[in-house]
């Protein structure tokens, strides 16, 4: 069972650190204070989002392999097509976005 847990937790970090990198690419495309923040960092704003993106997910794979409980195959699953589904809604939110931006529609 402690696999399950580990396969939990780690899907469940991965889900956080995907809405945090999506979210902080958006933010930092349209606030040049946040960009800058981020590009001070650590000298470029892609190495920074991978720096937090990287301590959130051990972090957040910490706090719910810790926290979780006993995990079942069925919980394991449905986090992991959980993940699946916010990978892919990440790509095509980023996607969209830079598209967006492209074409000037903001």
């Amino acid at each position: 069972m402690k696999s399950l847990k580990l396969i939990y937790s780690s899907a469940v970090a991965a889900i956080v650190s995907v809405i945090f990198t999506v979210a902080i690419t958006v933010l930092g495309e349209l606030s040049v204070p946040l960009k800058n923040w981020l590009t001070d960092f650590s000298g470029h704003h892609w190495t920074s989002k991978s720096i937090f993106s990287v301590l959130i997910y051990f972090v957040v794979w910490g706090l719910a392999y810790f926290y979780s409980g006993a995990v079942s195959a069925k919980t394991v699953r449905r986090a992991l097509i959980n993940l699946i589904i916010f990978s892919v809604a990440g790509i095509l939110a980023v996607f969209l976005f830079f598209t967006a931006h492209y074409l000037n529609f903001f």
